[in-house]
């Protein structure tokens, strides 16, 4: 007997492991909540410190940060993942203006922007994210020159 449709995308040996950072308890329960219904196993922090610290424990193969919170926010959080954790896909949640945005991603290691949804964000656009970051196809943004004027 013959396997059907060859070309489908295989699947994982294992479920996607997610970390939902977000220190408003009813945005990041939604979206675990939802996320879990989608088949990924997800662990949530309320903050960047208890985000790296997990990060630290375990594996995870996709971070969904919330940029601002109070103590140890988002951007703490970046700035360890580009020492340390370079290659985990990220996408950012917002509800800063890009303006304020922009001047604290000046002041990382890196000044590269991981995808971001501002928030309310649209719970299918995450997921659509979430797929093509993890399959490896989101569109990489060429190289950033320094902003010297």
């Amino acid at each position: 007997m013959e396997p059907e449709n060859q070309e489908s995308t295989p699947t994982p040996q294992r479920p996607w492991r997610l970390l939902v950072c977000d220190d408003s308890p009813l945005e990041r329960l939604a979206l675990s909540h939802f996320l879990r219904g989608h088949d990924f196993t997800v662990d949530e922090s309320a903050d960047g410190e208890s985000a790296v610290q997990l990060l630290q424990l375990r594996q995870v193969d996709l971070l969904v940060l919330d940029l601002q919170m109070p103590g140890k926010d988002g951007f703490y959080v970046l700035a360890y993942l580009q020492k340390h954790r370079p290659g985990l896909p990220v996408i950012l949640l917002s509800g800063m203006p890009i303006d304020d945005i922009e001047d604290r991603i000046h002041l990382l290691p890196s000044r590269e922007l991981p995808p971001l949804l501002l928030k309310p964000v649209d719970a299918i656009q995450l997921l659509e994210l979430i797929d093509l970051e993890l399959a490896g196809e989101m569109p990489q943004m060429p190289p950033r020159e320094r902003d010297d004027y």
